[in-house]
């Protein structure tokens, strides 16, 4: 009893854990999944930069989006192997459990075929109705004979009974058989399937040692360049100025604008139109889950205040995050909203401001824009076509979110823009 007890706590903890598992397994295979396209478009990106021989600031960028990718995909499989051993580990019990139970069934089965053969044989001697009546009435009392024919019935249905468990026991036995062959082939398939990810696993490793020695030979050369990457530096600082300065002066005369609507309603204390208000609630339900501004793409900056890949104490701001894409890409709209306004920023193409309530989100470093100002749209919409610039053929562009004069960081609200 206590042994079937076992075997059945077991086989529910087994199940439980399997459930487990898959979720986990899943879980990280959506990660892997990500992880794997975004290492393809660096490789892509970063081919495409060898072939213009590009050695920019923007390509030790993507490279190192690349290691960090490719350091993440090692964490992932690190974890995965983990979950593959402590399922072969609880598959392992299970196996030991289910033999040790099919061992004691063999036992008990041979048991009740030992004792049936003796009731067979013990049968074919006395298997005569003579001698069975004349037992019967050899009896010294009717009361005796009764029990004598009582004990003849009982002896018959005992005996079936036997062969009835006897076919339990074989039925039994034959369903842990069939569970014992199922856990053997699953734990076949999860050693297969570890065995697998650390092949991978090594297959990375070697991987990220030859991006690194890629990453510090960059480095080595654009150090070369120190005094281009000062003026290039100081170029895009001006030109980030320019366009914060530009929003802010947009965001507060739209801030005015919506107070003196508010005001002639009677309500000053109330900035938004219920629509806005509607709107900008449910840009920040959708905290995490907004869509990325191209179909494709890479994070290179992230924002706030960032150390220069190259220049040593020197450090940069960033208002949003700089993402690189394909040549040709689209850049399309993160969420519901308005058209505030387009912007020409010198030397670094035409930038659009969308009103989601009072939250806005900025697209920057585009070269054609199929939008007008006013236009209402819809998420994923196409609002422009990210720039390329002619002199290294990079396509980079730039995204900034809002929340009346306060810049929030956009890979908190981007699906997956860690």
């Amino acid at each position: 009893m206590f042994q079937w007890t076992k075997h059945i706590i077991c086989v529910l903890l087994c199940t439980f854990s399997a459930i487990v598992f898959a979720q986990s397994k899943e879980e990280l295979q959506n990660k892997k999944e990500q992880l794997q396209n975004e290492i393809k478009l660096t490789n892509e990106l970063l081919n495409e930069a060898k072939k213009e021989k590009n050695s920019s600031i923007n390509t030790l960028s993507t490279l190192k989006r690349k290691i960090t990718s490719r350091n993440e995909m090692i964490t992932t499989l690190g974890i995965e192997i983990g979950l593959y051993s402590k399922q072969i580990q609880q598959l392992e019990q299970e196996v030991f459990v289910t033999e040790e139970s099919i061992k004691q069934k063999q036992v008990e089965l041979q048991s009740l075929k030992e004792e049936y053969a003796k009731l067979v044989y013990y049968a074919y001697h006395n298997r005569g109705a003579y001698d069975r009546l004349a037992f019967i009435f050899s009896a010294h009392s009717f009361h005796q004979a009764y029990k004598r024919i009582k004990y003849f019935q009982q002896y018959s249905q005992f005996r079936q009974q036997q062969v009835k468990l006897i076919e339990e026991k074989e039925a039994e036995l034959e369903r842990e058989l069939l569970s014992l062959k199922q856990s053997k082939a699953m734990l076949l398939v999860e050693k297969n399937k570890k065995t697998k990810a650390l092949v991978n696993t090594e297959s990375e490793k070697q991987q990220l040692d030859s991006e690194k020695d890629e990453q510090q030979s960059l480095v080595n050369e654009l150090a070369k360049k120190e005094k281009h990457l000062k003026t290039e530096l100081k170029t895009k600082e001006q030109q980030s100025k320019t366009l914060d300065a530009q929003i802010r002066k947009i965001i507060e005369e739209e801030i005015r604008k919506a107070k003196e609507v508010a005001a002639s309603t009677g309500t000053p204390s109330f900035s938004m139109t219920p629509e806005q208000k509607d709107l900008a609630e449910k840009f920040t339900n959708n905290k995490g889950t907004l869509p990325w501004p191209v179909e494709r793409g890479v994070i290179i900056e992230r924002f706030g205040k960032q150390k220069h890949p190259v220049l040593a104490g020197i450090e940069t701001y960033n208002n949003g995050i700089k993402i690189t894409t394909e040549k040709g890409s689209s850049v399309r709209a993160i969420f519901d909203g308005t058209v505030s306004r387009i912007l020409n920023i010198p030397g670094a193409g035409k930038a659009i401001i969308v009103s989601h309530g009072d939250y806005f989100s900025v697209y920057n470093n585009l070269s054609d824009v199929f939008v007008t100002v006013g236009q209402s749209l819809k998420t994923k919409q196409e609002i422009g076509l990210v720039f390329t610039n002619s002199s290294n053929n990079e396509t980079i562009t730039e995204l900034q979110i809002w929340n009346g004069n306060k810049k929030l960081n956009p890979s908190q609200w981007l699906y997956r823009a860690y």
